[in-house]
């Protein structure tokens, strides 16, 4: 379905306009996808990305800022998503030897089985979803994503400079 078909517009708005609504779009499919497979192991996406994460990590944890530093979704409560995995008994946390104050969190036998069993389906989905691509297009269009991302945030005076103009 085209842009002007799913959003029902009239008329195409300018090219970088479609791209932005092109890029809204496209999140919110890939979400969806996403959230199905989370869901059906008992995760949220953030709480996968938490996971992932930690994995990821140092064998000594990760204290929260760094996780919250490295989050794709970055709206969310890191501490809260720690607690609730936690309680699930996928993440722990440990206290950091060298600070007391400070905790890490580190990824437990359970919440490592859970994980190995979501690597196959997550790259399945990945995969699937993309497949509409070849190898280098999918190369291509990531690259070209990394520099539109990297513009964008470039541009963080931006809400600045609009809201001054609407003013």
């Amino acid at each position: 379905m085209t842009l002007q078909e799913e959003l029902q517009m009239s008329k195409l708005p300018e090219p970088g306009v479609q791209l932005v609504l092109q890029l809204m779009l496209t999140r919110e499919a890939v979400v969806r996808v996403q959230e199905r497979l989370f869901e059906a192991h008992g995760l949220t996406i953030q709480q996968y990305n938490v996971l992932r994460i930690v994995r990821g990590g140092p064998a000594k944890g990760h204290p929260i800022y760094e996780i919250e530093r490295r989050m794709i979704y970055r709206f969310a409560n890191v501490t809260r998503l720690v607690d609730r995995l936690e309680v699930q008994g996928l993440l722990k946390r440990v206290a950091d030897p060298k600070d007391r104050r400070v905790s890490r969190v580190v990824i437990s036998p359970k919440g490592k089985r859970l994980m190995e069993r979501l690597d196959d389906p997550v790259q399945t989905m990945a995969m699937r979803m993309t497949s509409c691509c070849d190898e280098g297009e999918c190369l291509a269009l990531a690259g070209q994503l990394e520099r539109l991302r990297e513009h964008c945030q470039g541009q963080e005076s931006l809400h600045e400079e609009l809201a001054v103009a609407i003013n």
